[in-house]
């Protein structure tokens, strides 16, 4: 081996090598890291070149060059600064940059931490070690909390019986005897151990800060009580634990008997807790508060917000109306909302009920205080029977409702018998798989049977109120109500029809005893099931438009099979749709099924007028509310939002796009670009349009709002 060429080369003759085997870019904070050496403590390893006309290639080194250019660039340096090279021939370049990236071992990371950790014995500050190496104050904090764990841990993780991540775990607490007392409880098990499982330990006699009892103390006023905590630097989101359970049980309690003490004031008993079972309260009887009659200030801001609002109706005019003046009218309106609900909420405890009764304040799920008021204990539950039975005319006594019976359960005949026989409860199990699957086969080959019996159950989850009652088969129909949209489906035709349909139903039966209620179910003619059966399933159906992501395409077959015709049983007014758009969007709308006349005189309306103007056009019969042409009035009086139509037929879902995978935004009030708006209705093979357009000189019937299929349906 020959013994190399060292020389001192100008760094402006240096240039980054192609045969340099290392591509991949490192990350910023390497690059950083690097620089800071360079620049504090110079060059340490020298560069491998190779000649290349005047200049040298660096084929080893080559980030290294690049922050010496950099260090020339920012001045710190000169451009002819000498930098120690070794020079090989090209031949053995290429070699050499292979060797010197492949065939070499990183620094283990207990060395790189115990290396800070030495600098910080030295004096060193953290402001000084992060600059010095081109780090962040936290990766600094970091490699010194690496550093303060249990010398036994490290020679468990240099000799490779756990990982990096299980070292940092370890680092949530600098208690060296705990830390080696949880090592030894794991290092007992043949398996590596886990982060989490670590964590777990060392804090199992800890409070985590996001406890419902770290909440509800506080990491800050846990500290100023002096507790210590624990955190663990290599959580994202700097997870803290309280370590003295102790002083956060007893920071817990005396800020719940703060509010305790101004309870005992009016409550016959208070009692704090900082834990409570879920069926902790079922001894208990109860009393409830009672409505009150709301307060002369309430009751005079409604009656002022009511005239405001009334004089804004009054005093409309599309000419002079302002934005200022529909803000205030709107402020109006929803500060009456609020009152009524206060009205409606209003409810306070009885002075007779705080005299039978107390309370008992906890911390709930969430970490904020608790208040289960109202309670009355059973040895007071004695004491007012025995009053009674003493006074039976005590009519002032305030009602309670008795708690939760908890005796004991008869013994059942049928175990005891069992029991006798010698028939264990794996032997009953085993009988009873074997009759499930004897009636299941006989039932899957019955369709009558099975349908009676699903028609049944069906029933008994809908049609009653006891969703607890039990059914012969599991089956499983939830009610597909929009809660939410409740007040906008009220008085509908789509509601009239249910109603005539529901007041169509056979459920004299309901009301007999099991099995009593099957049997004359069963009886029930054939047009008595089947109108049951619809009743329930339509119950069950998800509500969806056409263009929601993820539209199940089966409900929209649904709809295609039965000829839907949505725009019979619903037109946009402007309630219900016009003036809860943009204004722009009724305008392009008008503009595309009316005329461009139409739409840019009402433009220039306010958007009140505009969703006023609207809901004529887009009426059943716009012609005489609005002047339309017969033309014009069959598009827009079978308008309807994107999605609400169920279009095509059965043959044509197959081809039909899939909505489930189209990525629609759901928070856009707008439809999506590439549905045809005024697309609606069924197929034209099914309805013809002609005939939901009376004719021009036909009288229109405005009390009449029944489509023709309900009334034949009726009849």
């Amino acid at each position: 081996m020959t013994n190399p060429i060292i020389a001192m080369i100008p760094l402006n003759k240096l240039s980054r090598s192609q045969l340099n085997v290392r591509k991949t870019t490192v990350s910023e904070e390497e690059d950083n890291e690097l620089y800071a050496s360079i620049k504090a403590n110079g060059i340490k390893q020298n560069l491998l070149v190779h000649k290349s006309g005047k200049g040298y290639h660096v084929h080893a080194g080559g980030r290294r060059l690049t922050m010496l250019e950099r260090l020339s660039a920012e001045g710190e340096i000169p451009a002819e600064k000498d930098i120690p090279c070794i020079v090989e021939t090209k031949k053995q370049a290429e070699e050499t940059s292979l060797i010197e990236n492949f065939v070499r071992a990183d620094m283990h990371p207990a060395d790189e931490f115990e290396a800070f950790n030495a600098l910080e014995k030295k004096g060193w500050s953290r402001e000084e070690i992060a600059n010095r190496f081109g780090v962040t104050l936290n990766f600094v904090d970091r490699r010194m909390k690496l550093a303060r764990v249990s010398p036994l841990i490290i020679e468990a993780f240099r000799a490779n019986k756990m990982t990096l991540e299980c070292v940092q775990a370890f680092s949530i607490t600098d208690d060296h005897a705990r830390q080696n007392e949880v090592w030894e409880e794991l290092a007992a098990n043949p398996y590596v151990p886990y982060p989490q499982n670590i964590k777990s330990a060392l804090t199992r006699r800890t409070y985590h800060g996001n406890s419902k009892l770290g909440r509800f103390v506080g990491v800050d006023a846990y500290q100023a009580a002096g507790g210590t905590v624990l955190r663990d630097l290599f959580s994202d989101n700097d997870s803290v634990h309280l370590a003295d359970s102790e002083l956060v049980e007893k920071l817990a309690r005396e800020k719940l008997q703060l509010t305790a003490d101004d309870l005992a004031k009016e409550w016959k008993w208070v009692t704090v807790e900082l834990e409570v079972a879920y069926d902790a309260f079922r001894r208990f009887g109860r009393v409830y508060p009672e409505p009150v009659e709301p307060s002369a200030a309430i009751v005079n801001e409604v009656e002022e917000l009511e005239s405001r609002i009334e004089a804004f109706s009054s005093q409309y005019d599309e000419e002079t109306w302002t934005d200022e003046q529909q803000a205030e009218e709107d402020a109006a309106a929803e500060r009456l909302e609020e009152l009524r609900k206060i009205i409606a909420n209003s409810a306070v405890f009885m002075d007779e009920q705080k005299a039978i009764a107390g309370a008992v304040v906890t911390v709930d799920y969430d970490g904020d205080l608790r208040i289960e008021a109202g309670l009355v204990r059973p040895e007071d539950l004695l004491e007012k029977k025995a009053v009674s039975d003493n006074d039976e005319g005590d009519t002032a006594a305030p009602d309670i409702e008795m708690p939760v019976s908890r005796r004991g359960v008869a013994k059942d005949p049928v175990a005891e018998a069992r029991k006798e026989q010698g028939v264990s409860a794996l032997l009953a199990d085993d009988l009873r798989a074997a009759r499930h699957q004897v009636l299941k086969a006989h039932l899957a080959a019955d369709f009558a049977t099975a349908f009676d019996v699903m028609l049944y159950s069906m029933c008994l989850r809908v049609l009653t109120d006891n969703t607890y009652r039990p059914t012969p088969i599991n089956v499983v129909v939830s009610p597909a109500e929009t809660y939410r949209s409740r007040d906008a489906i009220k008085d509908t035709i789509a509601q009239r029809m249910l109603q005539a349909t529901e007041e169509g139903l056979n459920v004299e039966w309901e009301s007999l005893p099991s099995p009593q209620d099957f049997q004359a179910m069963c009886a029930l003619p054939d047009n008595d099931k089947q109108a049951l059966f619809a009743w329930c399933v339509a119950h069950g159906v998800i509500p969806q438009l056409a263009t929601d992501n993820r539209a199940h395409p089966v409900v929209e077959m649904i709809g295609q099979r039965m000829s839907v015709d949505t725009a019979a049983c619903w037109r946009p007014t402007a309630e219900n749709y016009w003036s809860r758009v943009k204004k722009d969007h009724a305008i392009k709308v008008a503009r595309e099924l009316i005329d461009d006349r139409w739409a840019d005189d009402k433009a220039k309306d306010k958007k009140p007028i505009i969703a006023a103007s609207m809901e004529q056009a887009f009426r059943e019969d716009p012609r005489a509310a609005a002047g339309l042409s017969a033309e014009t009035a069959q598009k827009t009086s079978t308008w309807l939002p994107d999605g609400m139509a169920f279009t095509g037929s059965i043959a044509e879902q197959a081809a039909a796009p899939d909505y489930s995978s189209q990525d629609y935004d759901e928070d856009d009030d707008q439809v999506p670009e590439d549905t045809e708006e005024g697309d609606a209705g069924p197929d034209d093979d099914d309805v013809d349009p002609e005939a939901a357009l009376q004719d021009d000189e036909q009288e229109i019937d405005e009390d009449d709002d029944i489509p023709a299929f309900l009334k034949d349906n009726a009849a």
